[in-house]
């Protein structure tokens, strides 16, 4: 802390000096334009002059600052990095072989504890954790986020605090947070409260108590949708609920982000939630639940004809969605896939050609395509596939070893 009030002060002296060289040159300004309109009233010359040095001074100074600044930063860099050093050795110590801490834990401790209870786990994990509380940096932070006049700075640090210790005791109030007067606090809270949710081992009535509150949260169109699905990816397995919720009755931009975030994931949970959204009005609803078949690489037998159909939905990049799950269907439709090839969008006939080499035959199929297809950008696309193809395939490098002659090895009396 000490290091980041000395930074703080050479930011303000050095903001000061250079304000001070800015309204210097302004009164110079200011006197030139005067002797400019009113000539022979006075010399400008002294003016001149101690514009010439009080400046000097001024950038000599100035640039005196950026370096010791820059001194003191790096100082401040290396104290912090040692300081969690230590405080490691001290922290590893106490958890694995009882050998008592050196001090009270001050902030680069705490640091330390959060980032180690975060990577470990088990009851190692459990005893830095109550080591957290036991020290009162627990209770502080429900202190600032309970009260009034916590600043928004304050705050924000607490709620980082409590996302990465993960502490039950902290769910309530990261909850009340979800509904704060400012923006970046609803959505550290968000993510915080995913984060615990997520890697808590909560009972099925608190988990659903707190998913319960994300929900209502989420739907209210408080946070951005980059926000909201990287509270459903930190959450994991756990928002199942959740990401079910959201796909049934959410509206149609947070459907879409949920199901980005189910095809990044590439799983197949959810799979009948996902596969009534192939027949939605919404074109990206579409595209999504195809996106998310394609990523769990598989298609069920009850939704064929409708990646079937999609395949020639009047949207290009539903198309090209249905294009590549089709590639999962049992069997992959050869004949449709033809047709694609000549799809008036390169990306459709992209993922024809690339589907069609998951055919046991699909290579044959298009070699005849590159050669005697209806459609010239469909040949242009099969021979371009078929040149990827060749180039991905594996190398096998011949180690070739000399012949010697058999009289090489022979003894030497023959």
């Amino acid at each position: 802390m000490k290091g980041h009030r000395l930074l703080l002060g050479f930011g303000v002296l050095s903001l000061g000096i250079s304000l001070a060289l800015t309204l210097l040159i302004l009164a110079t300004g200011v006197t030139l334009l005067t002797e400019h309109l009113h000539p022979g009233t006075r010399s400008i010359w002294p003016v001149l002059l101690f514009t010439c040095v009080v400046g000097g001074l001024c950038c000599v100074i100035l640039s005196t600052l950026q370096f010791v600044q820059l001194g003191a930063q790096r100082d401040a860099e290396l104290n912090a990095t040692v300081n969690e050093a230590r405080w490691g050795e001290a922290l590893l110590a106490w958890a694995y072989a009882d050998v008592p801490l050196p001090e009270r834990l001050d902030e680069a401790g705490v640091r330390t504890l959060l980032k180690l209870r975060d990577s470990l786990s088990g009851e190692v994990a459990d005893r830095l954790q109550g080591l957290y509380g036991e020290q009162g940096w627990l209770s502080r932070d429900l202190r600032v986020l309970a009260g009034r006049s916590a600043s928004v700075v304050a705050r924000a640090e607490a709620i980082e605090r409590l996302a990465l210790l993960r502490e039950p005791l902290a769910l309530d109030a990261l909850q009340r947070e979800l509904r704060h007067r400012h923006p970046e606090i609803r959505a550290l809270a968000l993510l915080a409260l995913s984060r615990s949710v997520g890697r808590l081992g909560l009972s099925r009535h608190e988990q659903t108590s707190r998913l319960r509150a994300l929900h209502g949260a989420i739907t209210c169109g408080e946070f951005s949708v980059g926000q909201v699905q990287e509270a459903l990816t930190l959450m994991g397995e756990a928002g199942g609920a959740l990401i079910r919720e959201l796909l049934l009755g959410a509206p149609d931009i947070l459907r879409a982000a949920t199901l980005d975030v189910l095809a990044r994931q590439r799983c197949g949970m959810l799979q009948r939630e996902v596969l009534t959204l192939l027949s939605s009005p919404n074109a990206e609803l579409r595209a999504g639940a195809l996106r998310v078949l394609v990523s769990s690489t598989q298609v069920p037998a009850e939704s064929a004809q409708a990646v079937m159909n999609l395949t020639e939905d009047p949207t290009a990049f539903v198309r090209l969605q249905a294009t590549k799950a089709a590639a999962y269907l049992d069997p992959v439709p050869a004949e449709r896939l033809w047709s694609l090839l000549g799809d008036p969008h390169w990306w459709v006939r992209r993922a024809a050609a690339q589907s069609m080499l998951r055919i046991p035959d699909g290579e044959r199929l298009l070699g005849d395509a590159a050669v005697s297809h209806a459609d010239r950008y469909a040949r242009d696309i099969a021979r371009t596939a078929l040149q990827e193809y060749g180039e991905r395939l594996p190398r096998v490098s011949l180690n070739l070893q000399p012949v010697w002659s058999p009289l090489a090895y022979a003894p030497a009396g023959t």
